[in-house]
C-alpha cells in the first residue's frame, strides 16, 4: 500500500495546492487533479482505486488517467513524499 510520508503536508490554494515536506523544505505545487490523487492515496485508496474513481469522474479522459496517475505517484516516490 502506498502511504504518505509523515513529514509531508498538504495546503490548498484557490485553483491548486503545495505539498511541504517539512523535513527537507522542499515543497511541489500540483493541480487539483493532483490533490485529488494525493488525498485518496492519503485516505489509504490504491493506485486501481485511484484510477478507477478518476475514470469514472473524468470518463472523456480515460485513455490519459492511467498513465497520469502513474507518472504522478513514480514522482512523489522518488520525491519521498510517498513511502
Amino acid at each position: 500500500m502506498l502511504k504518505i510520508s509523515p513529514h509531508v503536508v498538504l495546503t490548498k490554494t484557490e485553483d491548486a495546492a503545495v505539498l511541504l515536506d517539512k523535513k527537507s523544505g522542499t515543497y511541489f505545487r500540483i493541480n487539483p487533479m493532483g490533490t485529488s490523487v494525493f488525498e485518496m492515496l492519503a485516505a489509504g485508496r490504491t493506485q486501481d482505486e485511484v484510477v478507477a474513481e478518476l475514470c469514472a469522474r473524468h470518463p472523456e479522459a480515460a485513455d490519459r488517467i492511467p498513465a497520469d496517475v502513474a507518472k504522478l505517484i513514480d514522482t512523489m516516490r522518488r520525491a519521498k513524499v510517498l513511502v
